[in-house]
């Protein structure tokens, strides 16, 4: 352990990591670089940056400021010290809407800034992609702009003020100073003075420079503002440290402007079959002045039709365009933004633009054309190959008026180079979001890479742009500044930073002092790919090393609404990220961590907190299967390290259900004796909650008995988890009913475990033996194409989702095709509903229910069948809780230590929202674990929708 980390755990309050595996997962952002630091900070207050900084400063060690890491250049990586300001540096200190300003600290994500400015009608200008985790640190950092800047420019525009912490320690104040107030700023014998005096230097020496050298585009974002220091006779450094990557100080609060919202937009959505006709309408469509003018091109609509959370977004599309145009308009209210695009719409097809035109004006669907344009930067890396849309000619821009012209060139030239792209971007501000495939574990692709960099420098030269328009200089291309801006103004830039950070500390190596980096590279050509010899088949996925290697960094992980990641929405911590885990394992099969830690205690800490939700299968962009690796991961620690018994407890409760039934009473009632608490508190069960009861009457033995109404109708299959077993027959009993008054004869095989909670404790031999028992039990149904159905949604889930992965080979085309015959309830009767709607009697009094989803129904199947079939029920008033997990994730929050990081996750958001309803309200959870959380957590009972509908007609 380095010296330093003794003098700064003595000296500060905040988190201090420098063990081998933070480091690893500090390593990466979203570029394609990996550099280890020396250690990791997480400050709790300006006290605690303040000394890490001075500590720093006299050990010498560079730092590096970190938000959410979403950037694509490599700007946030480092190896020095990382100063996390997004866990505890993340209060929004003032809102002012008199003079329309906020006051933040960097760690605030824009868009909970957003929400919070909502309720007053504001909201922040700039609006990036990535505004559900992006840090307004970063934002100022990158000078970001986003989809609207025709309309509302970028950061730069909109700072007043910041408060810098500089290399040594001091805390500098920059605001708007008139000329005289600069002049008096020369006098003072400080820090600040020399500052002031630097900059009166660079402004007076490099005027002329500057004005010849700095390209009159609406974004340009690669070296330093310069050009802000010769616009008028006043001055404001904030502009100066907005785009400065963190090279000159570390930004600790900010104060900004801040808009009025649109009172009403529209989108019209322009189809194309050729790009460069395309481009040739931006000057037409500027003319109708639009908010946001963005391209997306075929590469992304077609990676979208794959992608489980987007396709079923994309009914707006017409046809298979090569290129799509989001135009997008606003107006005083609903009736003007229709008349504004009735207009545009008339003016376009007159000039015969676009081969379609859809006009959208609905809140929902204007959300689903932008969800496909944001997904635009994960979604091209999901592509399972090693031949990528990397990021190196990422965010060029020119003249949008001159954009036809280049992007014409630009095009040929990739051509003669024998490469493809994907394309999307803000075509209405000239700046094109360009990732050309490369595969970089070959070297001929890396000297490529680099050639194509160079040769398109001097394309954007002749063309008066510039490398970045948005996301800036850092490891990717800051080596190429001397080619873009020259000599002297490179000098200029270096006096600059000389200026504020005399001895290089500040994330040295980006703008200025810069070399090539292709050989830190996270993927190149002398990467060696080695992981474990897996227990599960990742065929679907490449190979388990590219099922790893599918996570980019684009930190989606770290929103805080939807499913994934639960752990990072509690803790706001990298560590109990996705991408963390996924760059730990990613480590491990690059050989940067040893093969032999994969089973190790550190790897096991980073895993730890995946409840296991599939929430990235589906929302990541790249579709990272973190479940699946988690079960893997602990199938071979368990193999190292053995199992415990409380793992082998919870892995066989179907076993210990069917054991415990024929005395049900005894245990249902020695369950809350002190001798079972201390016996449950000693193998590491919480005591702090109630466990499942058995039920008096299996399922199985009702079915048995029960005389269904229908003989000869059509067949369904009702599988019968262990929960409806043994649990909650009374949910198989609502089911059977409700499937016997629609006309359905109901089979129901021999109870067997389907192996999800031996699959979620890495038992995966027992899996497998239980999945293969199950597949031989419903094979023979699913030939006949006769529907299996499932209440518990993880149950039927897993085999439809798990199995072909679990099974021996033997087995997996047999879980193929029962795999296309598996529905949850809810799908069944939403198809159902399809070809016939319910019986009249199907009907109830004016009732409200309040929905939560299961994390796995959520992640693998939607929501929307479970709302249909409630929705199709006259006198129901049903709306879906905006929640994540539960919290209760199977076993995870039955397990002591995770007892309280559980309930946590159920007070974000699905607590309050069952708490605030009303006592007749009922609320629906479809999931056993979900039902337990609710009543834990809230004291309400939560129901099944079988019981639900059982109600509408009995």
């Amino acid at each position: 352990m380095h010296p330093i980390y003794e003098e700064l755990k003595s000296q500060i309050n905040g988190d201090i990591h420098f063990d081998s595996i933070s480091k690893h997962v500090y390593s990466v952002d979203a570029s394609i670089f990996e550099i280890e630091p020396l250690g990791i900070v997480l400050p709790k207050s300006k006290a605690d940056l303040l000394l890490t900084l001075k500590i720093a400063h006299h050990h010498h060690i560079p730092i590096t400021a970190r938000g959410a890491a979403t950037g694509i250049t490599g700007g946030c990586l480092g190896t020095g010290i990382i100063i996390d300001t997004s866990k505890y540096l993340n209060k929004i200190l003032n809102i002012d809407i008199a003079n329309e300003t906020v006051t933040c600290e960097p760690g605030v994500v824009q868009d909970d800034l957003n929400a919070v400015l909502d309720s007053y009608g504001y909201r922040l200008g700039p609006d990036t992609s990535t505004g559900n985790r992006a840090t307004l640190g970063g934002m100022l950092a990158n000078n970001a702009a986003g989809a609207r800047s025709l309309r509302y420019g970028k950061m730069v525009d909109h700072v007043i003020s910041v408060e810098v912490a500089v290399a040594n320690g001091e805390i500098i104040n920059f605001h708007p100073l008139t000329k005289e107030e600069w002049k008096n700023k020369l006098k003072l014998k400080n820090f600040e003075g020399h500052i002031y005096e630097a900059l009166w230097h660079i402004q007076d020496q490099y005027r002329e420079e500057i004005l010849k050298k700095f390209p009159n585009i609406p974004r340009r974002v690669s070296g330093y503002n310069l050009d802000e220091l010769i616009k008028d006779e006043n001055i404001n450094v904030s502009k100066l440290i907005v785009g400065s990557e963190g090279t000159l100080g570390i930004v600790t609060s900010m104060t900004l402007k801040i808009v009025p919202k649109a009172k009403a937009s529209g989108l019209c959505v322009l189809h194309f079959n050729e790009m460069i006709k395309a481009m040739q309408c931006v000057p037409e469509l500027l003319k109708f002045n639009p908010m946001a003018l963005e391209v997306i091109d075929d590469k992304i609509i077609e990676q979208g039709r794959l992608s489980p959370s987007l396709r079923g977004q994309l009914n707006w599309l017409q046809g298979n365009p090569k290129i799509l145009m989001i135009v997008e308009l606003e107006g005083t209210d609903s009736e003007n933004v229709i008349s504004k695009l009735n207009n545009l719409v008339n003016e376009l097809e007159k000039k015969q633009i676009g081969y379609a035109r859809t006009t959208i004006t609905d809140v929902d669907q204007i959300s689903k054309v932008w969800a496909l344009r944001k997904s635009g930067l994960g979604i091209l890396l999901s592509k399972r190959s090693y031949s990528r849309a990397i990021a190196f000619l990422e965010d060029i821009t020119v003249s949008p008026y001159n954009l036809a012209g280049f992007m014409e060139q630009f095009c040929a030239y990739l051509q003669s180079k024998g490469k493809t792209a994907g394309f999307y971007g803000h075509v209405g501000s000239g700046c094109m979001h360009i990732r050309p495939y490369i595969d970089l574990r070959n070297p001929d692709e890396i000297a490529l890479m680099r050639q194509m960099m160079c040769d398109i420098s001097d394309l954007l030269l002749k063309f008066g742009g510039a490398l970045s328009g948005e996301h800036g200089d850092g490891l990717i291309r800051s080596w190429l500044n001397p080619r873009m801006f020259g000599e002297k103004i490179m000098q200029a830039f270096i006096e600059l930073k000389t200026a504020f950070d005399p001895d290089n500390l500040m994330n040295p190596g980006k703008i200025v002092h810069a070399t090539e980096h292709f050989d830190q590279l996270r993927l190149s050509p002398t990467t060696i790919l080695k992981g474990p010899e897996t227990f599960l088949n990742f065929d679907a996925e490449g190979g388990f090393e590219l099922a790893v290697d599918l996570c980019n960094g684009n930190g989606q992980c770290r929103k805080k609404t939807g499913v994934m990641c639960p752990s990072f929405q509690v803790t706001n911590d990298e560590f109990h990220t996705t991408r963390a885990r996924a760059q730990a394992l990613r480590d491990i099969i690059q050989g940067r961590i040893p093969l032999k830690e994969f089973t190790s205690q550190g790897i096991h800490d980073v895993m730890d907190l995946c409840i296991s939700c599939k929430g990235c299968k589906t929302e990541c962009p790249s579709q990272v299967d973190m479940a699946k690796m988690k079960a893997e991961f602990l199938y071979h620690y368990q193999e190292e390290h053995g199992v415990s018994f409380r793992t082998y407890l919870f892995g066989y409760i179907g076993k210990l259900n069917k054991l415990s039934w024929p005395f049900a009473k005894i245990f249902n009632h020695l369950q809350q004796s002190w001798f079972a608490k201390k016996i449950l508190n000693f193998i590491g069960i919480t005591t702090k909650r109630t466990l499942p009861k058995l039920a008096n009457e299996k399922f199985s033995n009702w079915f048995k008995n029960y005389q269904q109404l229908i003989v000869n109708g059509n067949q369904v299959v009702l599988f019968n988890d262990t929960f409806t077993e043994y649990n909650d027959p009374q949910i198989g009993q609502a089911a059977v009913r409700i499937l016997n008054e629609l006309g359905y004869e109901v089979i129901t095989p021999q109870w067997t475990c389907c192996g999800r909670p031996m699959i979620s404790k890495g038992l995966l031999k027992q899996a497998r033996n239980q999945a293969e028992k199950i597949i031989s039990l419903l094979l023979p149904y699913a030939k006949k194409h006769i529907p299996i159905i499932g209440l518990e949604p993880s149950c039927i889930l897993t085999i439809k989702d798990d199995f072909v992965g679990l099974v021996s080979e033997d087995f997996r085309k047999d879980a193929h095709t029962i795999h296309s015959n598996c529905f949850t309830l809810d799908e069944f009767l939403a198809r159902h509903l399809e070809k016939m709607p319910f019986p009249d009697h199907f009907r109830s009094e004016n009732k409200k229910i309040k929905v939560h989803g299961h994390c796995h129904q959520k992640a693998l199947v939607g929501m929307e069948s479970t709302l249909k079939v409630l929705r199709s029920i006259p006198g129901f008033d049903v709306k879906e809780i905006d929640s994540g997990c539960c919290g209760m994730a199977g076993s995870f929050g039955y397990e002591k230590e995770h007892f309280d990081i559980s309930m946590q996750m159920g007070e974000l958001k699905l607590f309050p929202a069952v708490r605030s309803s009303e006592e007749e309200t009922i609320i629906n959870a479809n999931g056993t674990s979900c039902r337990h959380q609710i009543n834990d957590g809230t004291g309400r009972k939560a129901l099944h929708l079988a019981e639900i509908l059982l109600q509408t007609f009995s």
